[in-house]
């Protein structure tokens, strides 16, 4: 079976969820059969390594399993050089605390990592001691060559996981419609056009998932009319999705995306889920 990622790093600090994050990184570390490598942005000593060591113990990890990357700096900086340095495909990380509006503008650690990352990146936002498999997969899709290797890794991830439910959403907006609403007043008219344009969407979405050729997880499409981004987090929340799997998008994101939000900002405003994102 194929592994959608194979050398993994955990940014890792001294809170309260540090455990179960290393916990849950030695059972993705095992499912996957990758390479773990732990980061911690701070100052290397004897007492910093006692600790981690100790953390190391109590999830039954030997020093030998892992590489462990101690560097004094900046954490959003030290990670992301670190995961470069590595070659790491896939950072694990805690979720996002919730942030006041200044924080939000200036950037938290976890958002900088999540907009400047050349990696795929997992945010656990519940990580347990006793880690459980994510049954229940929701995919967002663009039809893109991006899009494409997005679905195909969450696949992959989907079926080490024994999932029971793989769900591909397709965001879409209706162009004219308001248009249509202002010269007509129209509410029929506006759901005529909506109910086109979703037609048209269920059409290639079957196209799509007939040219994945996934096997082994039965798999629903559901098409969904409004912003980009929104859309999707107001699904996973309302089915209680597991996870939520998005292709990074392809500049990064800056000030003006948080201003006039981006489609990502809506997802990392408020996660409905334990979120990856997959970065071709």
């Amino acid at each position: 079976m194929n592994t959608p990622f194979k050398k993994l790093a955990l940014a890792i600090t001294f809170s309260p969820n540090a455990l179960a994050l290393l916990m849950e990184a030695k059972r993705l570390k095992d499912e996957f059969s990758a390479e773990l490598t732990l980061i911690h942005a701070g100052k290397k000593t004897p007492e910093t390594e006692k600790r981690l060591n100790g953390l190391l113990e109590s999830t039954g990890i030997s020093q030998e399993q892992v590489k462990i990357v101690i560097v004094n700096g900046d954490p959003a900086d030290v990670i992301i050089m670190a995961c470069k340095e590595e070659k790491t495909d896939l950072l694990i990380a805690g979720a996002l605390e919730k942030e006041t509006l200044l924080k939000y503008y200036l950037g938290s650690v976890a958002r900088r990592i999540m907009r400047q990352a050349t990696f795929s990146v997992l945010i656990l936002t519940s990580p347990k001691e006793k880690p459980r498999h994510l049954k229940k997969f929701c995919v967002e899709v663009d039809f893109s060559p991006e899009s494409e290797v997005t679905a195909r890794k969450a696949y992959e991830f989907a079926l080490l996981e024994k999932a029971e439910s793989f769900i591909l959403i397709r965001e879409f907006q209706a162009p004219g419609i308001a248009i249509t609403v202002q010269d007509t007043g129209s509410t029929r008219d506006t759901e005529k056009i909506i109910d086109n344009w979703l037609q048209e969407e269920e059409a290639k979405m079957t196209v799509f998932l007939n040219e994945l050729k996934l096997k082994g997880i039965p798999v629903q499409t559901v098409c969904l009319f409004g912003r980009k981004g929104w859309e999707a987090s107001q699904y996973v929340n309302e089915t209680h999705a597991d996870i939520l799997v998005v292709s990074a998008p392809k500049k990064k994101l800056g000030i003006m995306d948080r201003l006039f939000q981006h489609d990502m900002e809506f997802i990392l405003k408020d996660l409905p889920s334990t979120f990856l994102i997959v970065r071709s």
